[in-house]
This record gives C-alpha cells, structure tokens and sequence, in this order.
C-alpha cells in the first residue's frame, strides 16, 4: 500500500546535532615547562588540549557511548569520588582492584558494564594516542597478571 511505501523511506529518528567545541567546558591545561623537572620525568602527564578534543571528536568513543547508556552514570558517580576512593572505584568498575587480580580464576565472566568500560578505556586510549603505536597500553588478557 501507499502509506507502507511512505513509512519505509520516512527516518525513524532525527540525527542528534552535535556540539560545537568551543560550547565544551574544557579542563585547565597548564602550560607545558620549557625546563621539564627530570625528577618527573616517568610520572603520569595531564592530558593536553589536542588529547582533550581527540576525545570528544572520536566516533569510536560517541559509538560506545551511545550503545551504553549506563556508562554516563557509572563515569558521573566515579567522578563524584575523590582521592582513593575515586582510584579504587575505577579499578573495581574495571575489573582490575587487587582482590580482582587475585581472584581472576575464580571469575567466570565479567558484567556487561565493566566490558563497556573497558572499551570505553581502550577507545580513548586511541584517541589519546593519536594513531601512535608501540608505547606500552591496556592489556586486559588474564593470563599476563
């Protein structure tokens, strides 16, 4: 008929329109030193502004989020932590706290928002890295603990 002729070419839903990043409210980068401390030299770095805009144009990382919709509320409440605990709750959403390590045997399957996490994890890695290869990375494989 005319009208299931009509339904078929009709969207089924509008495309959400994406932000523009200057309306992000983007961290505070500080200036990188033109004399790096060699005392911290291996410790972790803070994210740079192009690291920050990988993130949020990576279509891996949208992809992700949008098929996980439980992601923006397990982010937002490990977020909301701070110190420690912070660190302990993200190691425990993503499966590698002490007592997870420990325990890997034991451990038959992993739930399905810590699998989202970790993609999540190895998206922004990519993004972060920016296509560079051979520095070391996530390794989820069990069997190097």
């Amino acid at each position: 008929s005319p009208s299931d002729a009509v339904q078929e070419d009709e969207p089924l839903e509008e495309p959400v329109p994406l932000r523009s990043l200057t309306s992000l409210k983007w961290p505070y980068v500080p200036e990188e030193s033109a004399y790096p401390d060699p005392l911290k030299r291996d410790d972790p770095k803070t994210l740079q502004l192009h690291q920050y805009e990988a993130i949020a144009t990576s279509p891996a990382i949208r992809k992700i989020l949008a098929a996980h919709p439980n992601l923006k509320t397990i982010l937002t409440s490990i977020d909301s932590l701070r110190g420690n605990v912070r660190e302990h709750a993200l190691q425990r959403a993503l499966g590698v706290s002490v007592a997870d390590i420990k325990d890997i045997k034991a451990r038959a399957e992993l739930s399905e928002d810590m699998l989202a996490l970790r993609e999540l994890a190895e998206a922004i890695e990519v993004a972060v890295r920016g296509g560079r290869d051979g520095a070391l990375g996530l390794d989820w494989d069990a069997s190097e603990v």
